[in-house]
């Protein structure tokens, strides 16, 4: 193996996963459960399947097409709560060699396919947790309740959300590493960003180097110049490809995707050109230190709301006003009145907690995280931070700490 390769986790950890999803069903009093994923090369929504099998369908999402296939893009697991499974993939290239599932069944109509799997199961007239709320399109749901008219459907989500929150061994060891190579991009991108590049060509420097490291880029969407205040400008690419930095400009990528699925998300400012002027270096040092303040308070039991609390409460006693959840404050910080928190957890995708004033969700040990934060002044602009931290037993361990804070 390559000493870069990511690690890998072993099958019996996929047995143990479906078993435990098989318990928390049980304990519901339902039957069995049917679980959605979505591809359509987002990684994001093929989480829970993936969690499930190490099963990613490599197709698309594509319309219907009633003489030629139905719910391509998606994949989908089938369990009776006493045991047997099915997964049910959309195309045949599937991975015979990753994919830890024991019965495989190839449906080019895919809701047709869940119907017969539903039934191999003996589970035509029982009660079924569904899980996959966000991602399950109308058409497919009408499509295999209408013929499963027998069964009981009841949603699910946050049975199999609660077993992914805190990582196994196996998954922090691929969270490191998928840090590490986000690192990696972003020093690449950071270091591309001078004088004369555009943010296009930022983003190609980054991109090279998760082409290279077996990254999947989810997106790198920019904001600099005389945009810096936002927190994304552009729309399709997210990134500008004819303005050209120059001397002065802030400029602050969001580069998030992940590596063997796994997830990294992280957030740089520099000043373009130069050594930031003593009022930039304010807003550099606001956007860093409101996220230092929330890691020094992390360790299990702490909850989401109180880490919100405290990175409020810094911001507001080192003078940025347009803190989240805020109204805007002189156009800047608009991170603070779109995303209205500090953060989130981090897995296979965007997990709870979010680091929100209104979630009362306590950290634990083995959960993964992402605190993020912007710092703006008007007439200066804005700049913006983010660390990934594993909650350890009495602390926190910061996993991005090889990509450059300060230039």
């Amino acid at each position: 193996m390559h000493p870069d390769s990511p690690p890998a986790i072993e099958p019996s950890e996929y047995r143990d996963r479906r078993r435990r999803l098989r318990d928390a069903i049980a304990d519901r009093g339902l039957d069995g459960a049917v679980v959605v994923s979505r591809g359509s090369h987002g990684g994001e929504w093929g989480a829970d399947v993936l969690y499930l099998t190490n099963h990613y369908t490599p197709f698309c999402q594509l319309p219907d097409y009633e003489s030629l296939w139905r719910g391509r893009g998606h994949a989908v697991y089938v369990t009776r709560a006493d045991g047997d499974d099915i997964l049910v993939a959309d195309i045949p290239d599937w991975r015979s060699d990753l994919v830890a599932a024991d019965d495989v069944r190839v449906a080019l109509d895919l809701w047709a396919g869940v119907v017969d799997a539903v039934r191999a199961l003996g589970l035509d007239s029982a009660s079924l947790g569904l899980i996959g709320q966000q991602v399950l399109p109308h058409a497919g749901a009408q499509r295999f309740m209408g013929e499963l008219a027998g069964a009981k459907f009841t949603w699910a989500d946050d049975a199999l959300e609660q077993l992914r929150r805190r990582k196994s061994d196996a998954e922090i060891a691929l969270c490191r590493h998928a840090a590490k190579v986000g690192c990696e991009i972003t020093n690449a991108f950071m270091d591309a960003a001078v004088e004369g590049t555009t943010e296009g060509d930022c983003v190609a420097a980054g991109l090279s180097v998760a082409a290279r490291r077996g990254a999947l880029s989810w997106d790198m969407p920019v904001a600099s110049g005389p945009n810096v205040d936002h927190f994304q400008w552009e729309r399709l690419p997210s990134w500008n490809t004819t303005r050209r930095l120059q001397a002065g400009d802030l400029i602050h990528p969001d580069i998030y995707g992940s590596v063997n699925g796994y997830m990294y998300d992280m957030i740089r400012t520099r000043v373009v050109g130069r050594d930031a002027n003593d009022a930039e270096q304010e807003l550099l040092e606001g956007a860093i230190g409101a996220i230092e303040e929330i890691i020094a308070g992390v360790r299990p039991g702490v909850t989401a709301a109180e880490l919100f609390e405290r990175g409020d409460t810094w911001l507001k006693a080192n003078g940025f006003d347009a803190t989240p959840g805020s109204e805007a404050t002189e156009d800047v910080a608009f991170l603070a009145q779109s995303f209205p928190a500090f953060g989130h957890g981090i897995g296979l995708s965007w997990e709870r907690p979010w680091i929100s004033s209104t979630d009362p969700l306590p950290l634990e040990q083995g959960m993964v995280l992402a605190f993020e934060a912007q710092a703006g002044k008007p007439g200066i602009g804005t700049a913006a931070f983010e660390h990934n931290v594993l909650v350890t037993d009495d602390g926190a361990e910061i996993l991005t700490g090889d990509a450059k804070m300060r230039w």
